[in-house]
């Protein structure tokens, strides 16, 4: 199978975290794979996480900046040229800009096609998404060979370019696989919701309506842990005292991907009020671990999320309210949608995501070297 020239990292940060389980299992499975990536890494040990696994990686200084694009232009030429690249998988409009105008360069001596996994564009304000899918899109049209949603609802906002799209989900790691089912709380509801505290997060939503739920029934069991860090959590902490739940909500502040994990267990619910999600990992995570999801219709809820079988599916907050009130009602229902959940969690298994992606990857080679399909 040809080799894959794949982007490692991610604007300003470096060498993703995200990105290097990505490549780990995609090598793991056998795809043959040169990454490629800026100095920095989001995270200490990345590097030596990629080193561990003998996969090639080759380091740009400045590739994760805005700056120099001719300079670094020639270096990816280069790169591609001396290692026989037909087959460039991207992961921002950077790196696709940088590709498609070594593309341009190399049109007639040396053919590559371009792959682009669609990981965000801006969301909280409506002109500005409409001005992003446009641009986006537009670009994608022009210079992509294939695009990549992890989602339908993704995929829905880019109908012109549904012939380029693959659907295939991001994975989780490993760690979130335990073995056996762990059982789930039964004090109540015990939610969490992971997620940086800035607009169109909606934490406040969560709070609001949990507020009202504890007033209608007189719950005295059930928690909410609200993760993270950001502008607003100042703002949260102070609604909650305002509506004297204080004492039911806690604000544990940035914490690790393990520390996040170690709280999924420890809950029963995983709660997303956001108002878009290009992907979600905050409904994915807990599905995989095996507990209720309750989620707006954003990301890939509605590929995973039957209402009353996988969690529950809601757009305003009475209607999370009445969610709340009818699950501590019947908390039943909650480990038994945490056991469905957990039969499903191969959907987010590493491996099975990289055989897919590796059929469809064969299929873009094939096409390469036989264009005519005879």
């Amino acid at each position: 199978m040809a080799v894959i020239l794949f982007f490692a990292s991610d604007f300003k940060i470096g060498l993703s975290a995200l990105l290097t389980d990505e490549l780990i299992a995609f090598y793991q499975y056998g795809i043959d794979i040169l990454a490629i990536a800026g100095e920095n890494e989001q995270e200490p040990g990345l590097t030596e996480k990629v080193k561990s696994e003998n996969i090639p990686l080759i380091r740009i200084a400045g590739l994760d900046c805005h700056a120099n694009f001719r300079v670094l232009v020639e270096k990816i030429k280069e790169i591609i040229v001396e290692n026989n690249i037909h087959i460039v998988h991207v992961q921002n409009n950077w790196q696709l800009a940088l590709v498609a105008y070594v593309k341009y360069k190399l049109l007639f001596k040396h053919k590559i096609r371009i792959v682009y996994t669609l990981h965000g564009f801006r969301h909280n304000s409506l002109w500005k998404s409409y001005i992003a899918q446009v641009i986006i899109g537009a670009a994608l049209l022009l210079f992509a060979d294939r695009v990549i949603c992890m989602c339908s609802y993704l995929k829905r906002k880019f109908r012109l370019l549904s012939y380029k799209i693959e659907l295939l989900p991001l994975g989780v790691p490993s760690s979130f696989f335990t073995e056996e089912f762990q059982q789930l709380p039964q004090n109540g509801l015990q939610m969490i919701f992971p997620a940086q505290f800035r607009h169109g997060k909606n934490q406040d939503v969560i709070i609001r309506a949990f507020a009202k739920h504890i007033k209608q029934t007189n719950d005295g069991d059930s928690r909410l842990i609200l993760p993270g860090a950001g502008d607003l959590l100042n703002e949260m902490k102070r609604l909650a005292d305002s509506l004297g739940i204080s004492n039911r909500v806690e604000f544990p502040g940035l914490l690790s991907k393990e520390d996040i994990r170690q709280l999924y267990l420890k809950s029963n619910i995983g709660i997303v009020s956001s108002n878009s999600e290009t992907f979600g990992q905050s409904i994915v995570e807990p599905f995989v671990l095996g507990r209720c999801v309750i989620s707006r219709p954003v990301g890939i809820a509605n590929d995973i999320i039957q209402n009353g079988v996988n969690g529950y599916i809601y757009n305003h907050e009475k209607e999370l309210t009445e969610i709340f009130d009818d699950l501590y009602a019947h908390q039943e229902l909650i480990c038994q949608i945490g056991e469905n959940n957990f039969r499903e969690r191969d959907l987010f298994n590493w491996k099975r995501i990289s055989r897919v992606y590796k059929e469809k990857i064969y299929l873009l080679v094939e096409k390469y070297e036989n264009p005519s399909g005879t």
